[in-house]
């Protein structure tokens, strides 16, 4: 059965939303300073999924301005909860993203995942999207 929620776009007027949040939203705990410095950028967007008051689910971008080319959105993180995964909650989170780019006018919205994510996958897949092949260097100094 699936069950019912809703979606918003964050700012720092409705960050208290992030209080109540479920296992598997996001990676780790969420650091109120961390929030309140990620909101003050306007070219960090997130937008949750909300079931009474509990975030079942969100997806974060960042705008990238460049000096030589279209301004692009990059879809950093996408997460839906441990009990909440396959509700289309991921799915409206990404059409959320897609209004929105139309909206500001953007032409290109990318990601990256890994090989083994086949779920994340069929997500970005049934949008029309081909994966291409990269290669990832995280850098340490």
């Amino acid at each position: 059965m699936l069950r019912e929620f809703d979606t918003v776009w964050v700012d720092a007027e409705n960050a208290h939303l992030l209080d109540r949040v479920a296992d598997g939203v996001f990676d780790h705990a969420i650091d109120p300073r961390n929030l309140k410095a990620y909101l003050a950028v306007p070219q960090n967007w997130m937008c949750l999924a909300l079931n009474e008051g509990l975030v079942v689910g969100m997806v974060m971008c960042v705008v990238h301005l460049h000096p030589d080319k279209p301004t692009e959105l990059y879809l950093d993180e996408i997460g839906t909860g441990d009990d909440w995964r396959r509700q289309g909650i991921a799915r409206q989170l990404m059409q959320m993203v897609f209004d929105r780019a139309d909206a500001e006018g953007f032409d290109e919205i990318w990601l990256g995942t890994e090989p083994d994510n086949l779920p994340a996958r069929g997500l970005y897949e049934s949008t029309g999207a081909k994966g291409e092949a990269a290669l990832i260097y995280y850098l340490e100094w």
